[in-house]
């Protein structure tokens, strides 16, 4: 006679509605990052993509759940941003009789997350005593009168709901277009002003595209070296939200963090910021050269740390909802960037340090393809651990661990403990490199500038 099968508690169940949920999003990422090269926009300038709402009550979807509609929109090029469940879409029905909509067969829905906090008591005997809101209001009666009361715990479990776009319901009424949608140069000019709003400095050079914490500071390639505008704004918008991670931002840079498994795993992050932020102003999307780290970190970084893959798509979705709230003309929720009042100040300063450094690409019609300078392949694991042997340059080291994804794998095997130690050697060596090229910088710098520039005085910085 066969055994029942255990019945699962309400914690299993959400651990794997979670799992499924994290595995879902990593593998459209993955799909996404292996199809950058042949990937085509179902959107365009005049119908851009919007931010996922549900059709019925006007709401848009936050968080994770965002994260993973518009991902799914990209990868089934959905141009429409309504979603409803199928209870809500008979409801539709209901109200609209003389429509007739049905999701077509053979449609599969996108699971999202629910979450729903429980509050609970421990008793003696270990179980956990879940309370009802009458109480939880009367132990905080209690508390307040300074009564002795038990030791109140509370958890985020999360629940599975299923959504359907519009794009999958027959007979679905069409969406209105937008009043206005962004041209090309207004994407440009937004995209300025959002991070220069935001007091991120950025300052152009002769090197590559980087973010140094240290210093709280972006680091981007002259305009011209890129393959137009699109291109350049991509890359500004990564480093943009790496500086987000900074201690007095989102302080993403904790101990974890200083790990070969924490930058990786911030890697993660802004690759999954500039897929949203690519579908949200038609920017290209990561080339598919990035598919090779984010299969990496899936497959021998995550370690099942579905909490940290969830928390990544939060983050990532909290940055995309800051530029929502500042393309709206709001004040951002979050709460390190700066008010309102500042940001006419602080888009001039950004203005002096490019005419400083000769980055007027503001006046430019087009940004030259033929000067364009492709990013570097990443080495094989083969000719980085050849040229590791080389070279005595503790700089060309830390390049060659930082670049390789599998000499990352080599060097967690090979001494497992000295891994916080070797991020540490490489935050360090991160500094002299930093110094190297900032004085690369003002040094070539010059051949870009004009006579007037030349002569012109430092630019303002923030005390």
């Amino acid at each position: 006679m066969s055994q029942a099968p255990e019945k699962k508690n309400r914690f299993q169940i959400s651990r794997e509605v979670q799992e499924e949920f994290v595995n879902g999003v990593a593998e459209t990422m993955l799909s996404l990052a292996q199809t950058a090269g042949e990937w085509k926009k179902p959107w365009t300038a005049d119908t851009p993509m919007g931010m996922p709402f549900c059709a019925t009550t006007g709401r848009e979807y936050g968080g994770a759940n965002m994260v993973r509609l518009m991902l799914t929109s990209i990868v089934q090029s959905y141009k429409d941003d309504r979603w409803m469940t199928f209870k809500q879409l008979q409801q539709l029905q209901k109200d609209n009789p003389d429509l007739d909509m049905k999701i077509r067969k053979g449609e599969k829905g996108v699971k999202l997350l629910r979450p729903e906090e429980i509050v609970f008591t421990v008793e003696e005997d270990g179980r956990w005593k879940f309370l009802s809101q009458e109480e939880i209001k009367q132990f905080a009666e209690q508390k307040a009168q300074e009564q002795e009361t038990p030791d109140i715990q509370r958890k985020t479990l999360f629940y599975p709901f299923t959504v359907f776009n519009a794009s999958q319901v027959d007979g679905f009424p069409q969406k209105e277009q937008p009043a206005h949608a962004m041209t090309e140069i207004e994407r440009n000019e937004f995209v300025e002003k959002f991070i220069a709003s935001s007091g991120i400095p950025v300052e152009h050079h002769g090197g590559d595209a980087a973010y140094n914490h240290a210093a709280d500071l972006v680091k981007m390639p002259f305009p011209e070296r890129f393959t137009g505008t699109d291109e350049y704004y991509a890359t500004k918008l990564h480093e943009f939200y790496h500086a987000t991670g900074h201690e007095s931002r989102e302080n993403r840079q904790n101990k974890q963090s200083q790990t070969l498994k924490g930058y990786a795993f911030e890697e993660m992050r802004a690759e999954m910021f500039s897929m949203l932020t690519g579908a949200r102003l038609n920017l290209p999307m990561p080339e598919s050269n990035s598919a090779a780290y984010i299969e990496h970190w899936n497959q021998k970084f995550s370690g099942g740390d579905i909490k940290a893959v969830f928390q990544a798509a939060t983050e990532a979705a909290r940055a995309l909802t800051t530029m929502r709230q500042f393309e709206a003309g709001e004040q951002p929720s979050a709460r390190w960037f700066p008010k309102s009042e500042v940001w006419p100040e602080l888009v001039n300063m950004q203005k002096e340090r490019d005419a400083a450094t000769g980055a007027d690409f503001h006046s430019l019609p087009q940004i030259a393809p033929q000067t364009a300078v492709p990013r570097s392949e990443r080495p094989t694991l083969v000719d980085s651990i050849a040229a590791f042997k080389e070279t005595d340059d503790p700089v060309a080291k830390a390049r060659l661990v930082l670049q390789n994804p599998d000499f990352l794998e080599m060097a967690l095997k090979q001494d497992p403990n000295a891994v916080r130690d070797l991020a540490s050697l490489c935050d360090t060596l991160s500094q002299t490199l930093y110094m190297e090229l900032e004085e690369k910088s003002r040094t070539e710098s010059v051949a870009h500038r004009t006579p007037e520039q030349q002569t012109a005085p430092a630019p303002r910085m923030r005390a």
